[in-house]
């Protein structure tokens, strides 16, 4: 797989040092921690911060198995915080919680493609494989909101489809990266040549 068009860079990176979406607690964004260098392999998504690597709550390896593995890491453009701060009055960049945002438009998962690649001030390349939308929870949506308490799925059900089709993220894989790849804020994001670029 080799880069396509530029789509933008990297504005910020983070990880979740523990779940922020907690059945009966509701979204904790506390959980949240933004780092400046992150290393992903195929296990998920770790950050660099006070000297150490920490562990992403949806890596493999990382205690509370958030995921199971399966919800590797995400990713999400600014554009689509522009969107959600219209709808919801503020939102905060990196409020929901992805591992990467991209200053960039608003894509939906047919511009994703087959995905997307970072390329590294060094010339470094990582492949994000696989794209699928991040669906909107009930707690997170409650959570932006402004509401106390997390809401029945049917009484919130119009800003939660508001919060679907990408704008909250989608997920991303990088199965081929046997080797942890490291990326920094300020890298660019590239379509892949063989993804879908339409709206790119």
């Amino acid at each position: 797989m080799t880069r396509g068009e530029f789509i933008g860079n990297i504005v910020r990176l983070q990880l979740q040092r523990t779940p922020i979406k907690v059945k009966g607690q509701g979204y904790l964004p506390e959980g949240i921690q933004s780092v400046t260098t992150a290393a992903i392999n195929a296990w998920g998504f770790v950050g660099w911060h006070d000297d150490a690597w920490v562990i992403d709550a949806h890596h493999k390896a990382h205690p509370s198995q958030r995921g199971g593995g399966r919800r590797p890491l995400s990713i999400g453009f600014t554009a689509h915080y522009l969107a959600m701060e219209a709808r919801f009055g503020s939102a905060p960049l990196g409020i929901a919680g992805e591992n990467i945002i991209v200053d960039g438009p608003a894509l939906s998962l047919t511009d994703l493609g087959s995905g997307l690649m970072v390329v590294g001030a060094d010339g470094s390349e990582l492949v994000l494989e696989r794209p699928r939308v991040a669906a909107p929870c009930v707690e997170f949506t409650s959570f932006m909101l402004g509401l106390d308490e997390v809401a029945p799925r049917r009484e919130i059900e119009s800003p939660l489809a508001d919060l679907h089709d990408g704008r909250r993220g989608f997920i991303v894989a990088a199965d081929h990266a046997s080797t942890a790849v490291e990326i920094s804020v300020g890298d660019a994001v590239h379509a892949l040549v063989d993804g879908t670029t339409h709206g790119v």
